[in-house]
């Protein structure tokens, strides 16, 4: 049975990486940016992410081939435009970024491992990677946890390594 998940998992890991780098990306760019502005709310009023004011961030998962540019506007997360000048980049394969997600992983063990890059402004890379990597991951809602483990464990068994 478990070969038969694996085997699954592996199927839909390939379909993702040739999938979604020609989907639309402003669905789940827009999705995300209103799910962080929800959960990180409070760090954002007390102006945790104040070292991203004017700046871009981009997160690049590199085996699906997708990015997001992130900046800051006010209290919010806003998309950058695809035009505009990267500051810095995260980029990482998309299992590191849920196992660092779920708690599985540390970004520090993953980035001396080069798993974990950032390049451009590495000052704002790294203070971004601390501040998302102090977020308490217990505030999450139980379904988004749980989903976030399965996921994570799901990809990690799928991904080549």
């Amino acid at each position: 049975m478990a070969s038969i998940r694996k085997s699954i998992s592996r199927g839909g890991y390939r379909f993702g990486c040739r999938l979604l780098p020609v989907l639309p990306k402003w669905p789940g760019e827009l999705a995300l940016m209103k799910f962080l502005n929800i959960q990180l709310a409070e760090e954002l009023e007390e102006g945790g992410f104040d070292f991203l004011e004017g700046r871009v961030l981009e997160i690049a998962i590199s085996d699906f081939r997708i990015s997001l540019r992130i900046g800051k506007r006010g209290a919010r997360f806003v998309r950058a435009p695809v035009s505009a000048i990267t500051d810095a980049t995260i980029a990482a394969k998309a299992a590191d970024f849920l196992a660092i997600a779920s708690g599985r992983e540390d970004p520090d063990t993953l980035f001396f491992h080069r798993r974990l890059s950032i390049s451009g402004d590495t000052e704002l890379g790294l203070t971004a990677k601390n501040r998302l990597d102090a977020i308490d991951r217990s505030r999450l809602p139980q379904r988004a946890q749980r989903w976030l483990v399965l996921v994570a464990g799901a990809l990690a068994d799928a991904a080549p390594k």
